[in-house]
């Protein structure tokens, strides 16, 4: 697979993916042109379907090492696109950049299965891997862009309770506040992925006259006994500012958050591993994040 300049990976995101994901493309198109999608998979991946908690999920290993860790990772797509099968490569590289075993869930999306229908299925799915994960093997819930969201919101749920909570938290270009006005700084309206039309329409089919509340998990919640947690951002990704205020607030509250911010960089650029050097590098990093904080 050719190695892609940082101008050239903007250019092919903004090319193949932008002229889509804007408002009046039907959603059927959409997915079906997401799911086309998929960089290459690292050597060594293994895949089988499963269904955690009686959600569909793609289970992937990768090498020949056991894996050490259980992750549960939930896709972006506002909501409303993407699935394990887009977003399978993304998550192979986040299994072997972890050595995780990744569970890549396939939870109900919009506008047929509104808010909170995805939480649900979050939460089932959790739950089961939970029960079946010895205590010492530690557990990482992770998301990107909406799947971001779920994530906290999911993390969120689990503080105090009886079932067990994650051991880290793994946020990257999170969706945090799908209703809130958008940023007109010039540097967020390069990002050559995203469009606030369609972020508009997603946020109405997720949560149609929805509770601000419940769908933004980082707007005046209470942030304690969140796990360590890992954000990263592109600089010119138009959720970036929602990753630094979440990290920001988080921390008044005693959470321990590491946020990066990559220069130059758009929204989840990082699921261009194995073909953009510096997505391979955001893994990497993400990596060795989650061995300062979790038994190795």
């Amino acid at each position: 697979m050719p190695r892609l300049s940082v101008p050239l990976a903007r250019t092919l995101a903004r090319r193949v993916l932008r002229p889509v994901l804007r408002p009046g493309v039907p959603v059927p198109a959409q997915r079906a042109w997401v799911a086309a999608m998929g960089g290459p998979l690292p050597p060594g991946t293994r895949t089988e379907r499963c269904a955690p908690g009686g959600v569909p999920a793609l289970r992937i290993t990768v090498g020949p090492a056991a894996p050490t860790r259980v992750m549960l990772y939930l896709h972006g797509g506002g909501y409303v696109v993407g699935s394990s099968r887009s977003h399978r490569a993304f998550a192979a590289h986040l299994a072997a950049a972890t050595r995780s075993v990744v569970y890549a869930l396939d939870y109900r999306r919009a506008p047929e299965h509104p808010h909170p229908a995805a939480l649900d299925d979050t939460a089932n799915a959790w739950h089961r891997l939970a029960d079946r994960t010895p205590a010492d093997t530690p557990m990482i819930l992770t998301g990107d862009s909406a799947g971001g969201g779920l994530a906290l919101t999911t993390a969120l749920g689990l503080r105090g309770g009886k079932a067990r909570a994650p051991d880290a938290l793994v946020l990257v270009s999170p969706w945090l506040d799908p209703l809130r006005p958008w940023p007109f700084e010039p540097r967020y309206h390069r990002d050559p992925v995203l469009r606030t039309g369609w972020l508009s329409r997603c946020a109405a089919a997720y949560a149609p006259g929805g509770d601000r509340d419940a769908l933004s998990p980082a707007r005046g919640a209470d942030l304690s006994g969140l796990p360590p947690t890992i954000v990263q951002n592109g600089t010119d990704d138009i959720l970036a500012p929602e990753g630094a205020a979440f990290a920001e607030r988080a921390r008044e509250f005693g959470a321990a958050v590491e946020h990066t911010e990559y220069p130059d960089l758009w929204h989840v650029f990082q699921v261009m591993a194995g073909m953009l050097p510096a997505a391979d590098e955001a893994l990497h990093d993400l990596g060795k994040s989650l061995d300062a904080v979790l038994p190795r």
